[in-house]
């Protein structure tokens, strides 16, 4: 009885986590797709989200040896595609920090620069 309340129990950790990390994994998408980027804000998010994909993953690991056979297919396959999904918007939110950190050079900073003559 007391393994069967605590698998239900950590079902529901499990539930709770991953609502979790997709609210954070939609606040991502639409910060990245706003033209006004908060880079500030996308940093918070890559890390709130590091943050509760670790949470989920620890209790998915505990989940892992409570399944019957014939359901850890199911499960693991579900598991990976949250792990994917977080990949790839980690991987996004570092492709935007890249852009930012790039120097840019505009015409306005060209506007400056003092001719040469000979």
């Amino acid at each position: 009885m007391a393994d069967a309340q605590s698998f239900e129990l950590l079902k529901k950790k499990r539930k709770s986590f991953r609502t979790a990390v997709t609210k954070v994994v939609n606040e991502l998408e639409a910060e990245l797709s706003n033209s006004d980027l908060n880079v500030d804000r996308l940093s918070e998010l890559v890390e709130t989200l590091s943050i509760k994909f670790e949470l989920l993953t620890l209790v998915d690991q505990q989940l892992e040896p409570l399944f019957k056979p014939e359901e850890f297919d199911g499960e693991l396959e579900i598991t990976e595609e949250y792990r994917e999904k977080v990949l790839l918007w980690q991987f996004r939110a570092k492709k935007k920090f890249n852009e930012f950190s790039k120097p840019r050079v505009t015409s306005s900073s060209l506007d400056y620069i003092i001719p040469i003559t000979r």
